[in-house]
């Protein structure tokens, strides 16, 4: 059991509560001293976090296999499978939302009390919607807000091919080119997640947000030959330069956790919050790579509410894995020469780039739907810099 869930446990009743009253008595908290009003109920729910009665130990199995070959002196080519299991992984699931069962009025009247679903709202009673006085009366459990439950319910796997050729010391030459091809599912990727939908933990399951697929990978160190035989100053400052840099190249992962969100004025599910919501989508993510449309937007749409006959109780189709963010490509250089001052001294010069091409590198990808920036690339990976430095040991 982590400390986590132990933590998070002992703030909240019934070990800890902390409950709020605005602008009341502290002799009568059920009376406003702004207006004189009176509650008819003194009210105050806690929310809460808790564990399963059933809190299993949570497991790992990871494996791999792989083959060496020489295939020239100081030449050796790799290839190998890796992968792994999970489960048992820790989660949170909201456990104090409205019964699925709950009447669809008041479905209609928590999702969209202020009337903003496009064209104007009406509840299945034919009436329009409001505000109701206190969705915690509507909870599955009574006299609680929200009970965000701690348990080990889900899991996950990663499975990836990898090859490689490493080169040391060969014609002044070090270094290895490598290249991963890897799949990781799960349902949420990192510790101390919420899952979006308490009803269905599969409406999560897709590639994760460490689902990087494709991965090439170089790095490289070359002794340059120039002036390697002169000698007095042509050696000195000339001769004995080396070059080292990496290159990268890799495709993207999901811009968030649980995949694409909604930035709408309503809520289409309506059973008193606790989950998040996608929005909907007809066909494939076609991807166009501009800076203002990264993708196609059109195939999304928001979920049908599910008062007016939405399915899936209001949860869009759309999968967490189904926009993919921008890749990346990049390259950094480094130049150097150590000069011996004495035997036990020496000065390094040094001359470095980062992002040597200086190529536009998309970073951070709006996928909330209903915002003036879905789609829309919204940073970058940092421009080329240069850098000059030296180092002096002794």
């Amino acid at each position: 059991m982590q400390g986590n869930d132990i933590y998070n446990a002992a703030t909240a009743p019934p070990f800890a509560y902390n409950p709020n009253a605005n602008n009341v008595y502290f002799s009568t908290p059920s009376k406003s001293w702004v207006n004189g009003d009176v509650a008819s109920k003194p009210f105050f729910p806690a929310g809460i976090q808790n564990m399963p009665q059933s809190y299993r130990a949570p497991g790992v199995a990871q494996f791999s296999f792989g083959v060496q070959h020489e295939v020239a002196p100081s030449m050796v080519w790799v290839v190998q499978y890796v992968g792994n299991i999970a489960w048992h992984q820790n989660v949170q699931r909201n456990i104090n939302n409205f019964p699925v069962e709950t009447n669809l009025n008041v479905r209609c009247n928590a999702g969209d009390g202020s009337n903003k679903y496009p064209g104007g709202d009406h509840c299945p009673n034919g009436s329009a919607p409001h505000a109701l006085a206190n969705t915690n009366f509507y909870r599955t459990y009574p006299g609680w807000a929200g009970i965000n439950q701690q348990e080990n319910t889900t899991n996950g796997t990663y499975n990836g091919f990898q090859t490689g050729l490493r080169i040391q010391n060969r014609w002044g030459l070090s270094g290895e080119v490598d290249y991963t091809w890897s799949h990781e599912i799960d349902l949420t990727t990192f510790d101390l997640n919420n899952v979006s939908n308490p009803w269905n933990l599969k409406y999560d399951k897709g590639s994760g947000s460490l689902d990087r697929r494709h991965i090439l990978s170089i790095n490289y160190v070359y002794h340059l030959p120039l002036f390697k035989n002169s000698s007095g100053w042509t050696k000195t400052l000339l001769g004995g330069w080396e070059i080292a840099g990496t290159a990268l190249a890799e495709s993207g992962v999901i811009p968030a956790n649980q995949g694409p969100g909604l930035s709408i004025s309503y809520d289409p599910i309506g059973l008193g919050g606790g989950y998040t919501n996608r929005p909907d989508q007809t066909g494939r993510t076609r991807y166009l790579k501009e800076r203002n449309k990264w993708f196609d937007t059109s195939t999304f749409s928001a979920p049908i509410p599910a008062w007016l006959g939405g399915p899936n109780l209001g949860f869009g189709n759309a999968r967490k894995d189904a926009i993919v963010g921008p890749g990346r490509e990049n390259f950094t250089t480094s130049l150097y020469k150590t000069f011996a001052i004495r035997e036990a001294a020496s000065f390094q010069l040094r001359f470095e780039s980062f992002n040597t091409l200086n190529h536009f590198q998309p970073n951070g990808l709006n996928t909330s739907y209903g915002g003036s920036q879905f789609g829309q690339i919204t940073s970058a990976w940092d421009p080329r810099t240069l850098e000059l430095g030296g180092k002096f040991s002794f």
